[in-house]
């Protein structure tokens, strides 16, 4: 009797653990012949935007219908580029090394004309692009840079400064170190709902808490977190012998860390960088050698 209980409270309990239901995995066509890596949804979940293993380049890659555009193949434009509400402005970085030291210039790229303006000229600060509305602006260092852009119109976004987390809100700005002031603090962003902050912390693993810092939770091992909606997390869990990339899959996770799924990816060996569509129904990733998968699920 004690066998059978055990039994029935195990099944209860992987049934109820399956939250997440996959109803197909499907190759993104036109990145078969791969080097498509780091996709994200736009917005409206119209295309995407993918770019090489090293950040290099910026292609867009139009869903419906497969389309392929290359937007820039500068050097960093791949990395924390961002695409404005309406679809139509992207912003992006390029990197570059004058006398052995690292600079970084801000460009916009409109779908409108299709052309390429440079935002903000090579500096030796960090520069991170973000949208008010539908306008550029962006952080030089610890500033906000906001030309032509209102207080009301700066909806709140995370920065990273100094290893730590600053929240940015308007016309202020707050430090915020909910694991401690001498942690190492990457991955951060906002839920949709603007309640919670997803971060990771170097070596101590994934983290949720409240949009003040209050109230910190461990998700554990979970790299690259993404919002798949206000309640659940997608990331993934890669594994390497210190060189090379053994292994890498898909885990979504609560954002109370109470559930945690493994999104079966059968025939793909190495699913990386998740990134969720805006109405958290559609995942996408990219393998090991840069093909990109769309996953369609449904969350009970």
């Amino acid at each position: 009797m004690k066998k059978l209980l055990l039994l029935i409270l195990l099944v209860g309990q992987s049934v109820f653990a399956q939250q997440i239901e996959i109803k197909s995995t499907e190759l993104v066509k036109a990145t078969e012949p791969g080097g498509f890596y780091f996709a994200q949804f736009s917005p409206k979940g119209t295309y995407l935007l993918a770019s090489s293993a090293n950040y290099a380049g910026l292609t867009q890659i139009m869903l419906e219908t497969q389309e392929v555009k290359i937007l820039t193949q500068e050097p960093g434009a791949g990395y924390d580029v961002k695409i404005s509400a309406d679809e139509s402005t992207v912003l992006f970085k390029k990197t570059e090394f004058i006398k052995n030291l690292r600079y970084t210039s801000l460009y916009q790229y409109s779908f409108t004309d299709n052309k390429t303006v440079k935002v903000e000229n090579a500096v030796r600060e960090k520069l991170t692009p973000v949208f008010a509305q539908n306008k550029p602006a962006f952080v030089k260092g610890k500033s906000l840079v906001k030309s032509g852009v209102t207080d009301s119109e700066i909806m709140p976004f995370i920065n990273i400064e100094n290893k730590q987390m600053a929240l940015y809100k308007g016309n202020t700005k707050k430090i915020l170190t909910p694991n401690g002031e001498n942690e190492s603090y990457f991955w951060a962003s906002i839920s949709p709902d603007g309640k919670h902050i997803v971060y990771a912390v170097a070596a101590k693993g994934t983290f949720v808490c409240n949009i003040d810092g209050s109230n910190p939770l461990s998700l554990g091992k979970l790299n690259a977190p993404v919002w798949l909606n206000n309640q659940w997390i997608v990331g993934m869990d890669d594994k390497d012998d210190g060189e090379k990339l053994l292994s890498s899959s898909i885990i979504a996770s609560s954002i109370d860390g109470k559930l945690r799924q493994t999104l079966s990816t059968p025939s793909i060996k190495i699913a990386l960088y998740p990134a969720a569509s805006p109405d958290g129904k559609k995942i996408v990733f990219n393998t090991g050698n840069g093909e990109i998968y769309l996953m369609n699920i449904t969350i009970k």
